[in-house]
């Protein structure tokens, strides 16, 4: 074997067998699944890491993202391109192949030491392929890398508040440089939140546009709610919103009646808080609704077309390609 050769092609055959005993679209051999390897810890470690990214972003378990050797199936290269002309086309790939719901087959492979030095750098390559894995995730599933941080950014909002509601209710009426400091953090993380939630639903509603046939999307991998949660958002937001004024209005009626402001800044500003959220959730409501409207357009000319009942025409349009995959993007 070449001393530059670090990947046994021993161990290829099994690929093959892989590949047509389980009719897979993609086979991987991993560098990671057991067998014997001769990998650098510092290697090591970048590899997990990266495959545990893979792993998050598609909601799919990988063991091995960058692997070299691999089998693929002819008829699938379309559904893999474009691939970057660096390193990092491995996790593209891998990335890639998870979203367009390719049969993807891992199998353990040996793994040898390399002889001289590897091209690979830790920081400019693990750089690289951070940034490709999140853009490709990005190009299919949005909502599943902006939900999620958006879920974090509510959690951690909703902990501070909590604070200092039980801050309020024991008697503190005036904070001191971190409880300030806190409050500014919540009310920001909220907003950003509910923000980061809703753009991601709404761009898995272009993205579905784009695509033009079923990916895989959701922040779950599958739809948790029916009808999908973002045909909510606008009787939540009005509520939301109707809640905020609410609370604001008490304030300033107590206010005026001789309540200290001491008593109610918290409330008043809480208040505000979800009037921003609820216009926020209002206004990505209606930009969904438009942008349903016109994932479902062809599908509606087609049946105007060809004469079919409303009934028939609005079957088919929620089982449309563009529309399912929007349902089930904004709906986890």
């Amino acid at each position: 074997m070449p001393p530059w050769l670090t990947l046994m092609i021993e161990s290829f055959p099994a690929l093959l067998d892989a590949a047509r005993e389980q009719a897979a679209d993609l086979v991987i051999g991993s560098r990671m699944a057991g067998a014997d390897s001769q990998m650098p810890l510092s290697r090591k470690v970048g590899n997990r890491l990266f495959a545990a990214l893979v792993s998050l972003v598609g909601n799919q378990r990988i063991s091995d993202s960058a692997s070299g050797m691999r089998v693929i199936r002819r008829e699938v290269l379309e559904r893999l391109y474009p691939l970057p002309d660096g390193l990092n086309f491995t996790p593209v790939m891998s990335t890639r192949a998870i979203h367009e719901t390719l049969k993807m087959v891992e199998v353990p492979i040996t793994y040898a030491e390399r002889v001289g030095r590897s091209k690979l750098t830790i920081v400019g390559d693990g750089t690289r392929f951070l940034q490709s894995i999140l853009w490709t995730a990005m190009d299919y599933n949005p909502v599943r890398i902006l939900g999620i941080a958006g879920l974090l950014c509510l959690a951690v909002a909703a902990l501070i508040g909590l604070g200092l509601v039980f801050a309020r209710l024991q008697g503190v009426t005036e904070l001191g440089t971190w409880g300030a400091a806190g409050l500014f953090a919540a009310q920001v993380l909220a907003v950003s939140g509910v923000s980061l939630f809703t753009l991601g639903a709404t761009f898995n509603y272009l993205v579905s546009l784009f695509h033009r046939r079923p990916v895989r999307q959701g922040l779950f991998g599958k739809p948790l709610f029916d009808p999908p949660l973002d045909r909510h958002f606008g009787w939540m937001g009005l509520v939301i919103l109707l809640a905020g004024g609410i609370v604001g209005a008490v304030c300033l009626a107590l206010g005026f009646s001789g309540w200290p402001v001491s008593r109610l800044w918290l409330y008043l500003l809480a208040g505000a808080m979800l009037v921003l959220v609820g216009v926020q959730l209002m206004i990505s409501w209606v930009v969904m609704r438009l942008l349903e409207g016109l994932s479902q357009r062809e599908m509606r000319v087609e049946a105007d077309l060809n004469g079919w009942p409303v009934e028939a025409k609005a079957h088919g349009a929620a089982h449309g390609a563009a529309h399912g995959a929007a349902r089930e993007a904004a709906g986890d």
